[in-house]
């Protein structure tokens, strides 16, 4: 068996690092390196410059992350992380990438329920000034399915998001070209998740011939400490042998009991 390849994991919009800690110990336990960065302005907290740095800027920090490894890392993005993701594997620079409830490449969708909350931040995202969601909307949205005490701790831990950089994404500035992304490829997706509609992870798995795990009753915070056996633990099965193996997905979709 070859060497672990480092894994990289980047959070998503008005997250931060301290959200994927579980997934950090988790394959660090698995005997990885495992590397989790903030994106520019998230932690600490810095409003000048999410002020200033737009979706570009948020790539161009977490591909200079990759590069210092000095070897291609498995790189695992939730939600707009996922995306980020996609990007630095377009430009060959992860052995693997591993998406959890990813963002698409093209506009961000926005299902009915979500539409009033989004409505709440659009004179910010248009302006680029910062934003943070409503605790109702982190909770309605991202949160839902989990326990109410597990809730509790992840709301606290949300941060303001760069309207900058959700303005690019909302205009469909961060786009992945069909053949681009060549390496092993998991997606893990909720059969409810309320802010990214299922039928995104499908197409970006079918796009890149990736495979597809619904996890079913579940939403968009996949990364939550209380779901490691059915979300993390995938993900670390599927490396031993898409990683240490070398094997590229078929398009496949399994659903776990």
């Amino acid at each position: 068996m070859s060497r672990k390849p480092p894994v990289v994991l980047i959070h998503g919009a008005c997250s931060q690092p301290a959200h994927f800690e579980a997934w950090r110990d988790r394959f660090a336990a698995a005997g990885y390196r495992v590397v989790v960065p903030a994106l520019p302005g998230h932690a600490p907290v810095d409003r000048g410059i999410l002020r200033l740095t737009g979706f570009g800027g948020y790539v161009d920090a977490m591909r200079k992350v990759v590069k210092r490894l000095g070897e291609p890392p498995v790189v695992v993005g939730h939600s707009m992380g996922g995306l980020i993701a996609r990007m630095i594997a377009a430009e060959r620079l992860a052995a693997a990438i591993v998406l959890v409830s990813p963002l698409p490449g093209g506009r961000v969708p926005a299902p009915a329920g979500a539409i009033p909350y989004f409505a709440a931040v659009a004179p910010l995202v248009l302006t680029g000034l910062p934003f943070r969601p409503w605790p109702s909307a982190i909770r309605r949205l991202a949160l839902h399915d989990l326990p109410p005490a597990e809730q509790d701790v992840v709301a606290a831990g949300f941060v303001p998001e760069s309207g900058r950089a959700y303005r690019d994404l909302v205009f469909g500035r961060a786009r992945v070209k069909r053949r681009a992304v060549r390496c092993p490829m998991l997606v893990l997706h909720g059969s409810a998740d309320r802010l990214v509609p299922l039928e995104v992870a499908r197409g970006i798995a079918d796009k890149h011939e990736g495979r597809l795990v619904v996890i079913p009753h579940h939403g968009h915070w996949l990364i939550a400490p209380s779901l490691l056996a059915p979300v993390a633990d995938h993900a670390l099965a599927w490396l031993a042998d898409a990683v240490q193996t070398g094997r590229r997905s078929k398009r496949r979709r399994d659903q776990p009991e």
